[in-house]
């Protein structure tokens, strides 16, 4: 929500990449091309937090089943429908999307070690009238678990 109402944020806490530009590069890219907010988790995993801004231009496909990595090596593929994160009065506040990245195109493709979850605000969250209804902010985080004798 401080996002949304552009106040001010932890220094570091987790850089802003436009969805263009997120979704040009597969994510093996992303982790080393950009300044993510890493955290080292237990078990060898590595998470990265980060801003996704999405413009008009990608509006809504943040819900769409499938997102190509705009290099054609590969693709994002959701897990199936988004969760609702709720306050304690059962309010719907979020909204959680899972994502694994397959490499290949949709007739060869394999599955990889990463996963993307993103999480959005619910529409009718308040927002400040300097942000336009043509854009949103969404919460990504990058997560690459343990694979034996992977490339990335």
């Amino acid at each position: 929500m401080n996002k949304l109402l552009n106040r001010l944020l932890p220094a570091n806490i987790a850089p802003d990449i436009d969805a263009s530009e997120f979704y040009s590069k597969p994510p093996n890219s992303l982790s080393v091309s950009f300044p993510l907010s890493m955290v080292s988790p237990s078990c060898g995993e590595r998470e990265w937090y980060f801003f996704i801004h999405e413009h008009e231009d990608f509006l809504g496909k943040s819900r769409e089943r499938i997102r190509m990595v705009g290099d054609g090596t590969g693709f994002w593929r959701s897990s199936g429908l988004e969760k609702y994160i709720r306050n304690s009065d059962g309010r719907v506040l979020a909204f959680k999307s899972r994502f694994f990245y397959f490499s290949g195109n949709d007739a060869n493709a394999k599955k990889t070690h990463w996963k993307m979850d993103q999480y959005r605000l619910h529409n009718q969250c308040p927002a400040p009238d300097h942000n336009s209804k043509d854009e949103q902010w969404v919460l990504g985080k990058l997560k690459r678990g343990m694979e034996i004798n992977s490339s990335f």
